[in-house]
């Protein structure tokens, strides 16, 4: 079953894409990892506290990052699949969101055009 989630969410993302107006209203899941990312090294990583306890904080926020999402992705998906078939397709559509094949083809071939017309000052500006 996970290969057809798979194979359903890239080909729902590759068709539409992860649309404008709602990483306007909500973002994309990326920036949202990279917003935690940022909050927990603003309130753990302190260069005045020691390795050590800069490495365990560390760990901590690592855990934090990969099992909070995991979690909640393992609780979305354990209800979904209570309303089979449906829920596969809702399943699908929402792991297309943490796809980024169209959108990310999109942005390089715009650095690459930036690139080749305008040479690397055109090309950071288009990053």
């Amino acid at each position: 079953m996970s290969i057809l989630i798979a194979f359903l969410s890239l080909v729902i993302e590759r068709a539409l894409g992860y649309p404008d107006w709602l990483f306007g209203a909500i973002g994309h899941p990326v920036t949202w990892f990279g917003r935690l990312i940022s909050f927990l090294d603003r309130a753990l990583n302190r260069a005045t506290d020691s390795d050590a306890r800069r490495r365990r904080r560390g760990v901590m926020a690592l855990l934090v990052i990969v099992l909070v999402p995991a979690a909640i992705a393992f609780a979305v998906q354990l209800l979904l699949w209570q309303m089979f078939p449906v829920g596969l397709i809702i399943t699908a559509i929402l792991a297309s969101s943490l796809m980024s094949q169209k959108s990310l083809a999109e942005h390089v071939e715009a650095v690459a055009d930036a690139l080749d017309t305008g040479g690397l000052t055109l090309g950071r500006i288009a990053v």
